[in-house]
């Protein structure tokens, strides 16, 4: 004779409740939260393949990277007559550097809505089950984390150097007398200062995307702040100190780069591009939300 199934209270009373349900349907706060981070995991995931898998993003790594050895070879020929501040400094602190960072942000962001409006996904994407801080956060997070790579290879430099020295000496017998010396201020600071600029330039590009359903009316509308918040920095060297010069000094990129670049680390800053940053997305949520619910 087949013995009957045990209640559910004698599963309790052995120890284990066998009939209990998962804890995930226990506790749906906690399914919820494991499925909106997997949404903006798989947004992200698909933003980020629009830049390492077309040749758009590949183009401007290979443009970077030519740029920054141009500027590299520049400050090498200037440190050769000068002395007090490390490679970075002077690297950072040049113009051509400027001209091709001011542009780098309209590039890297007027793809992010006005190219989607333009291939007719955009739609599609705003009617999906996702909700748009999702949206854009996805986008947000692939351009920052391409924006990381594109600065990657400046800590390979000093490495780069010595295997170059050393290659000439097996190679041609002559020791070189120049090297790039590796000081953790000197290239922890320039790094740490480009991604705090990041943070808040890369959300002004995300938001000059999304009012505009051209990728070239984007790029100008990023481009034209970029120009002028640069200028910005620069007023107390055009008027002279007067009452409010202590704010643009506050606000000017040229003078964070500068002292980041020398190994004199600040707070400011943080304080500044974070909140900005935070801002310029909020800004955005405002107008996508505003383009979501207009169709």
């Amino acid at each position: 004779m087949i013995n009957p199934p045990a209640p559910v209270s004698a599963c309790k009373e052995g120890g284990t409740n066998y009939m209990s349900k998962p804890e995930e349907t226990k506790n749906p706060p906690l399914l919820r939260r494991r499925s909106w981070f997997y949404t903006l995991k798989t947004l992200y995931f698909r933003e980020l393949r629009g830049y390492f898998a077309t040749p758009f993003g590949w183009v401007i790594m290979a443009c970077t990277m030519a740029l920054l050895g141009f500027c590299l070879q520049a400050v090498l020929q200037v440190m050769s007559k000068a002395t007090g501040e490390g490679v970075m400094y002077y690297m950072l602190n040049n113009i051509n550097f400027w001209f091709f960072f001011i542009f780098l942000f309209p590039l890297i962001t007027m793809r992010s809505f006005a190219e989607e409006e333009r291939q007719g996904t955009l739609e599609g994407l705003l009617t999906a089950p996702v909700t748009t801080t999702q949206i854009i956060l996805g986008k947000y997070m692939a351009a920052y984390t391409f924006y990381l790579v594109l600065w990657a290879p400046l800590l390979l430099y000093p490495w780069m150097s010595q295997l170059a020295n050393v290659y000439t000496e097996c190679r041609y017998d002559i020791k070189a007398e120049g090297e790039i010396t590796y000081l953790l201020a000197d290239w922890l600071g320039p790094y740490a200062i480009l991604s705090l600029c990041g943070l808040f330039f890369i959300a002004v590009g995300l938001l000059c995307s999304a009012m505009t359903r051209s990728q070239i009316i984007a790029g100008i509308l990023c481009t034209s702040f970029m120009i002028s918040y640069y200028f910005l920095g620069r007023v107390t060297e055009l008027w002279g100190e007067f009452p409010a010069a202590p704010i643009f000094h506050y606000m000017s990129c040229t003078e964070h780069v500068s002292s980041f670049s020398r190994g004199l680390l600040d707070t400011r800053p943080l304080v500044l591009y974070l909140s900005m940053a935070v801002l310029t997305l909020a800004c955005v949520k405002r107008v996508v939300d505003y383009r979501r619910w207009t169709r």
